[in-house]
């Protein structure tokens, strides 16, 4: 009998026992490893068998620098909660470990009046460098390997530093084939492949671009044979008359016409106003017109500026009519090479550098295409315009600078007298002084 009541009691505290160690517990949740910089939730729970009535406790993480914490506070005689949860997220800034750990829980519910503590919990993070990610190199070459024209050899022969190639066909050739190699396999190569051709000069761009988008330019320059060429010589260089229209713009303020040289019909643009004739040469380069003259057979180089809708034909100037105080210099007008005249004031040095470089206005002598009058224009090269020189004008102002400077100069002497003056009483009254 005593050994059935032994048992019954056994039974009744093993189950009163564990009751008390697992119907009421604390738990840690959340990943065990993080990457330095990133952010975790880490959450502890507080479960019972029955509804939770309160909670006390503390949560906190700390380590890999992180100190977080809160307070696990619950009260509610009103509910059938039987489970609370506390969440912190952590965003560690050291490599290490981040200890995240309970203290002090305990519960009343509703099954029990009095407190119960419940075994804490910790759960250890481990936190990790990040991973080292090299950056990616773009290959910067865009040099070609091979540049060469189908049946024809290029001059200069190839090398991947000359950007510029030249050849010559026959006049009955209507295509040819450009290849290209590239040496670096991650550049992409266009302008390659069959190329329609025109008597007279044809210009090809093959261009490679490199894996980082820089990009190299190589020109081919095809010249397709006349059937019967007109060389002419200008200054030691030969060149060819173009005969073919299409392979030059056609200039403003002038008309498709046609003259004779050699007794053969040339293609050629007149202008009435100024009855200038312009015949286009090519070097097998480079196409450009020149004038013509028919009474010499001469050819000079055509430069012109058109800005604002005039169109002016550069010329000379006569040096009876250049104004006083201007020097001849040379600026740059769409690429082309132009040369006018600067102000420059008497008595001051100018370095050669401070010629172009000190103002931004050009005097140019030049006929006006459209009325085929001649005279002097000032061209603004920083604002784009051009305008007709006013001497007039320009003598107003300089005579108005003239005579401030001079009304300055004599405002300095007057101040220099003043003090000279002032300076020779202060001196005799010093000497009275001494005297007495």
């Amino acid at each position: 009998m005593r050994k059935i009541k032994y048992l019954i009691i056994s039974i009744v505290l093993f189950i009163s026992f564990s009751t008390y160690c697992f119907a009421s517990s604390v738990t840690i949740g959340g990943n065990t490893s993080v990457t330095k910089g990133n952010s975790v939730t880490i959450t502890a729970s507080v479960s019972s068998d029955s509804p939770l009535v309160s909670i006390e406790g503390t949560f906190m993480c700390k380590g890999a620098g992180v100190s977080e914490g809160l307070d696990m506070v619950f009260d509610d005689s009103s509910n059938s909660i039987k489970s609370k949860s506390y969440s912190i997220t952590i965003k560690p800034t050291l490599s290490g470990t981040v200890t995240c750990s309970t203290s002090g829980v305990r519960i009343t519910n509703m099954s029990s009046d009095s407190w119960q503590s419940l075994d804490n919990k910790s759960l250890s993070i481990s936190v990790k460098q990040p991973a080292v990610v090299a950056p990616k190199v773009y290959s910067s070459n865009n040099n070609l390997k091979a540049l060469s024209v189908e049946g024809y050899s290029l001059s200069p022969e190839f090398n991947k530093d000359t950007l510029e190639y030249s050849i010559e066909v026959p006049n009955d050739t209507k295509k040819i084939t450009i290849n290209a190699d590239k040496e670096d396999s991650k550049a992409s190569i266009s302008g390659t492949g069959e190329k329609e051709v025109i008597e007279g000069l044809n210009k090809f761009e093959i261009k490679v671009e490199a894996e980082n988008g820089n990009v190299k330019t190589y020109v081919v320059n095809v010249t397709v044979k006349e059937l019967d060429p007109i060389e002419v010589m200008i200054n030691n260089k030969k060149y060819t008359i173009i005969r073919k229209e299409g392979l030059l713009e056609t200039p403003v303020s002038y008309e498709k016409s046609s003259i004779k040289i050699d007794g053969n019909d040339i293609l050629c643009y007149k202008n009435k106003k100024t009855n200038s004739i312009l015949v286009g040469l090519s070097d097998g380069k480079e196409s450009k017109y020149f004038i013509y003259d028919e009474k010499t057979g001469k050819y000079t180089p055509y430069k012109n500026i058109n800005v604002n809708g005039i169109s002016l034909k550069l010329l000379s100037i006569p040096k009876k009519l250049l104004p006083s105080g201007y020097a001849k210099v040379t600026f740059t007008y769409d690429d082309d090479k132009i040369e006018g005249y600067q102000y420059f004031k008497k008595g001051v040095t100018y370095a050669a550098s401070d010629k172009v470089k000190g103002s931004s206005f050009y005097l140019v002598y030049a006929e006006n295409e459209d009325n085929g009058k001649k005279g002097m224009y000032i061209y603004d090269k920083e604002e784009g315009t051009i305008q007709r020189y006013n001497e007039d004008l320009v003598m107003y102002y300089m005579n108005k600078l003239d005579k401030a400077n001079l009304y300055l100069y004599i405002s300095i002497a007057l101040v220099g007298v003043l003090i000279i003056t002032l300076a020779i009483i202060l001196i005799k009254k010093g000497k009275n002084k001494k005297r007495r």
